[in-house]
């Protein structure tokens, strides 16, 4: 009796140790074509990549790793956060079944593509680290103020700038790469992720929960979806099926301020962004932002920040 139940112990062991060496092989496998896959694609390009896992921890080398995010990395609170955006960027290609380019937290843009094998997701080819001012690269965090560190300043300045088409090209060059080794159909019960949807930062996300009222929210979604169009009130009351009078008194209610008010300081914050990252002059970013005076926009630019567009730049040029 006790030679049967030793020897059933030691089956069982045997079979969770089977168990266990299977798993662990096909985790060695997936990550070695991972890391082939990434060589390949940064060789060729030149563009950082690494690989991460479902929780967006670190599962590979830095592959080519720009100076500004080894050292952003380097920081417990900006790696947290760097760790945060892998993963809803990685998520949210997951979800869409296609490449999403977006800025991360830093104020970089990153595009992530799903590792999948044998039916299960086991991770994301993280690639980009790169300067682009287009608009249409939507926020996936609300964006770190580094600026003021010296270090992290110089190192940014060292970071590759993209148009969007090259940005776009790259993201299909290692999405059609990473295919070919882990082909995946899509099917119609997708797993779904409780994550942020790009071009709703999480600043944007933690402002919406914390509004009551679900017309609000869809006036702030409409208003930061067309920052770069001529905003009415009239406009945006259409949009969320509202008379203009009672739109401006639920607004005023709900955020404390009225929703010229709102819409300036939106297109503010976003300026000081292309200010800052972008070589386009004033004239350029006021038209982008839906200004069709740039000294109508300097003056509103003063009013919020204190400065001028052109002093802020300079202070803040990166």
């Amino acid at each position: 009796m006790v030679i049967i139940t030793v020897v059933t112990r030691f089956m069982r062991s045997s079979e969770r140790n089977m168990i266990m060496a299977i798993t662990v092989s096909k985790e060695d496998r997936v990550k070695k074509t991972v890391q082939s896959i990434m060589k390949d694609y940064t060789n060729a390009t030149g563009i950082a990549c690494i690989y991460v896992d479902v929780q967006g921890k670190e599962r590979s080398s830095k592959y080519n790793f720009t100076k500004f995010c080894h050292f952003m990395r380097s920081i417990p609170e900006f790696r947290y956060k760097c760790y945060q955006c892998d993963l809803y960027g990685g998520l949210e290609s997951f979800k869409r079944h296609g490449c999403c380019p977006y800025r991360c937290h830093a104020g970089l843009v990153d595009f992530s593509i799903p590792v999948v094998f044998e039916g299960q997701l086991n991770g994301f080819i993280v690639s980009g680290q790169m300067i682009s001012s287009d608009v249409r690269i939507p926020n996936l965090q609300a964006q770190t103020p580094w600026q003021t560190d010296r270090q992290a300043f110089r190192y940014f300045q060292s970071v590759p700038q993209y148009s969007y088409e090259d940005i776009m090209s790259a993201s299909r060059v290692i999405h059609t790469l990473t295919n070919c080794y882990f082909p995946y159909v899509p099917k119609t019960e997708s797993i779904d992720f409780d994550t942020p949807i790009i071009g709703q930062d999480l600043g944007q996300t933690e402002e919406l929960s914390k509004i009551r009222r679900p017309e609000i929210r869809k006036t702030i979604i409409y208003i930061k979806e067309h920052l770069n169009c001529n905003l009415s009130l009239r406009t945006i009351a259409d949009s969320v099926f509202l008379s203009e009078s009672y739109l401006s008194k639920l607004f005023k209610q709900e955020m404390n301020l009225n929703l010229m008010q709102y819409i300036n300081q939106c297109r503010v914050w976003e300026a000081e962004k292309l200010l800052a990252s972008s070589r386009e002059s004033i004239d350029v970013i006021s038209r982008r932002l839906g200004y069709h005076h740039t000294s109508y926009f300097c003056r509103i630019f003063k009013q919020y920040t204190g400065e001028t567009p052109h002093a802020y730049r300079k202070k803040y040029k990166l």
